[in-house]
């Protein structure tokens, strides 16, 4: 991406399908061509209060393969400005 393309600072649950979203970990930017909810059940071990929750994530396919799990990202991404 060339420096003439202006960026904003969003929270990762603002990316849609076609936002090019800098990816946190590899620093490359990605095409968002999918996006996918997903579900996952940790239990507590502890014998006194045992429970189980279901946790609640998205995850953000890029137009290269990646994947972008949002369990996986805190706090803002760089998104590029749509002009």
């Amino acid at each position: 991406m060339s420096s003439e393309h202006a960026t904003e600072k969003v929270p990762l649950s603002e990316i849609r399908e076609g936002d090019m979203l800098h990816d946190p970990h590899s620093g490359n930017w990605l095409k968002v061509t999918h996006t996918a909810d997903g579900t996952t059940r940790t239990t507590d071990d502890n014998p006194e209060h045992e429970k189980t929750v279901t946790e609640h994530y998205r995850v953000y396919s890029g137009d290269g393969g990646e994947e972008i799990d949002s369990r996986l990202v805190t706090g803002l991404v760089d998104r590029q400005v749509r002009e």
